[in-house]
């Protein structure tokens, strides 16, 4: 099995990253995440649109793959959280005739939305900017769970959930007083972020 990575494409109102190319004897897998430019991705249609135009000029350029998963992010954040943040995808595999294609709902931001009415200082800006925190507290928590016990051993399971919701409850109380907010308000923001696919850190490596 060969992979092939090929030139960055850059095309009007999106781009599509360097995809990946897998062939075998009987399979020609493309796979590519495609990036929003000057759009704010949330028009099923015209999202549907795209991905049909885009799964068409690939399938009759010269790669000529039978199998294709293309991913569509909002922005580039999205695409390198590593979180799953595509908000439409158009597959096929190789024994089907036809492309499937996959939406994720999200909410739209309103005029009301964009701040808190008793709290003026909570941006939008300084909300996504919290609900990025919060990822990171997660993420890190169950980084040093898994460190200080590896779930290699189920002696291990009760012990790791133990200590990284004692972890995470320490990150998230840091945030906390770090923004001036309470814990209800910490919930209601990241609530709010994944409701809105706001854009996640990327994921903490090892």
């Amino acid at each position: 099995m060969d992979t092939i990575r090929s030139e960055h494409i850059t095309l009007l109102g999106y781009e599509i990253s360097a995809p990946t190319i897998t062939t075998s004897s009987t399979r020609t897998l493309y796979r590519a995440n495609i990036i929003l430019k000057d759009d704010d991705g949330l028009n099923e249609e015209r999202n549907r649109q795209l991905l049909i135009h885009i799964y068409d000029s690939i399938r009759n350029s010269s790669y000529r793959p039978n199998a294709l998963n293309l991913f569509l992010f909002q922005t580039v954040e999205h695409s390198e959280s590593g979180m799953g943040q595509w908000i439409a995808r158009i597959s096929k595999a190789k024994i089907e005739n036809e492309p499937t294609i996959s939406v994720q709902h999200f909410k739209i931001h309103t005029e009301k939305d964009l701040k808190y009415a008793d709290d003026k200082s909570l941006t939008i800006e300084k909300r996504k900017l919290i609900f990025k925190e919060i990822i990171e507290a997660e993420d890190k928590s169950m980084q040093l769970a898994d460190k200080k016990y590896p779930r290699t051993s189920t002696n291990n399971f009760d012990k790791n959930d133990d200590y990284q919701k004692k972890l995470v409850k320490k990150l998230k109380f840091t945030i906390q007083k770090k923004y001036n907010i309470d814990e209800k308000r910490l919930k209601a923001i990241a609530l709010e972020g994944l409701e809105h696919n706001w854009p996640m850190p990327p994921m903490l490596k090892d």
